[in-house]
């Protein structure tokens, strides 16, 4: 027949059949033993293997230079001179006058003198323009690289550079351009996955540039800010949210309403409570996502605005403090 049965391979009478290798002794020990080496394999493959998956939204920078230090400290959220060979990276935001963020960045040490800077890929070259208006007294060798990003949630044990995941202990190890051979590369489904349950945006498509503030985005929560290190772009406003706490919305994973869709729809997305807005969704992720919600309405059913779809989000277990 021009289709496969299906009872095949075991349907009686054929030629690979246990009941047709039956009548032939030594046929029958050889399917024995095929059957046996094929357990091993099944078995096997069953075993949990590291994996590591490429961060294809992501571009590194390297800076390097005496004052390349200096140059970061007046710019970044966080304290440059936290990192050490033993505090190898740190989480930070790049803000302007007004205390937006413009960019969010992990940086990574490797000397003095010498750093490379995680960055979206899809605003490497603003970011490196952006860079270089500031370099102009220090003259730091700045450049984009080709150096890809990888994680895993696995450290290796080989002599493989990994960096800890700053922001949180749950998101894994960073790798920079490369890894243990012994991995297996997969793709980023499980990171996007993890990142989200977790409440933690990354790039433009969580991250809305020039108009979300970092606390919106859980900075603080992150370790991603100092409140002891000097002056640097958009610290005023940033210090005064966190000394007189005004800070009454932040990121929080969302799940869609059972049986309903929000892929298509233009974000940011307005949700709403009653006639009262919410917050706005961020970004979607097959039934989940990230919002930025007001704490009230944590744990509501809310509406998206010129939708029939309703999401639900909810603060996340690892908050240092309960929202209020």
């Amino acid at each position: 027949s021009s289709g496969i049965n299906a009872e095949w391979p075991l349907r009686p009478g054929s030629l690979i059949s246990p009941k047709f290798w039956g009548t032939h002794p030594q046929m029958s020990a050889l399917f024995t033993n095929i059957s046996r080496i094929c357990k091993r394999i099944l078995l096997h493959s069953t075993k949990t293997f590291s994996s590591i998956a490429r961060l294809d939204h992501r571009s590194v920078i390297s800076i390097k230079g005496d004052g390349s230090a200096n140059l970061l400290q007046g710019l970044i959220t966080n304290d440059v001179n936290l990192l050490t060979k033993d505090n190898s990276c740190i989480y930070s935001h790049f803000l302007n006058v007004k205390g937006r963020i413009m960019y969010d960045s992990i940086i990574y040490y490797e000397n003095d003198n010498s750093f490379l800077l995680e960055v979206e890929k899809e605003g490497a070259f603003q970011f490196l323009k952006m860079m270089n208006v500031y370099n102009f007294r220090v003259k730091a060798d700045i450049k984009l690289t080709s150096f890809k990003v990888f994680t895993s949630l696995e450290k290796s044990q080989s002599d493989y550079t990994s960096f800890k995941d700053p922001r949180h202990a749950d998101l894994g190890w960073r790798y920079i351009d490369v890894f243990p051979p012994s991995y297996a590369l997969i793709e980023p489904d499980e990171y996007h996955q993890k990142r989200i349950s977790l409440g933690i945006g990354e790039g433009f498509r969580d991250i809305s540039y020039g108009k979300d503030f970092p606390f919106e985005h859980n900075l603080d929560y992150l370790n991603g800010v100092s409140f002891s290190k000097g002056c640097y772009i958009g610290q005023e406003l940033t210090a005064r949210a966190h000394h007189v706490g005004e800070t009454r919305k932040r990121v929080v994973p969302i799940k869609v309403g059972q049986s309903q869709k929000l892929e298509g729809i233009s974000l940011p997305a307005k949700v709403l409570s009653g006639k009262k807005t919410a917050g706005k969704i961020l970004s979607v992720y097959g039934d989940r996502g990230l919002a930025i919600l007001r704490f009230q309405y944590l744990g509501k059913v809310l509406h998206v605005q010129g939708t029939g779809a309703t999401v639900e989000g909810h603060a996340p277990s690892w908050w240092p403090h309960p929202p209020s």
